[in-house]
């Protein structure tokens, strides 16, 4: 009995250590942000707000999606013949998952290029975007305004 009480006891003290350095925790400050000027208190709201020069307000999320302007991610012009061209030796490779949707795995020269979701005929689609990365032009398509697809130009 007493042995379970001690055991107890010792559980409630660890648990208690644990809660209050986890509440006295501030978190850890940028290398890069100049924590006396600024009230950022946190490594990752410090990161974000002072991105990589350390300058407040200038950093961008690390995030590549439609929409974000991230920090290799710039809008680019491609006209409908260069992309008829581009798309003119994909084959498709059409699945369905599980749920029922349809899945178009656009394919060139053996390598995965981008896919289309849902049962859309490649030259109904419309150009809606296009993003120039690192790794090459990346194209959203649509049909009636909605993104139903992607692939990449390299």
């Amino acid at each position: 009995m007493r042995k379970k009480i001690l055991g107890i006891g010792l559980l409630a003290l660890v648990v208690g250590l644990v809660f209050g350095a986890a509440a006295a925790y501030q978190g850890v400050p940028s290398e890069t942000a100049n924590t006396t000027e600024c009230p950022c208190e946190n490594f990752v709201k410090a990161r974000y707000m002072h991105g990589q020069n350390g300058e407040h307000g200038k950093g961008t999320p690390q995030f590549m999606g439609l929409g974000i302007k991230g920090q290799y991610l710039g809008e680019a012009n491609v006209d409908e013949q260069q992309i008829q061209e581009y798309l003119s030796g994909v084959t498709i490779e059409e699945f369905t998952t599980p749920r029922g949707i349809t899945v178009q795995k656009l394919v060139l020269d053996g390598e995965y290029i981008g896919k289309i979701v849902g049962d859309y005929d490649l030259s109904s689609l419309e150009v809606y975007k296009a993003y120039e990365t690192q790794n090459g032009i990346k194209v959203f398509l649509s049909y009636d305004g909605n993104i139903v697809g992607f692939f990449l130009m390299k």
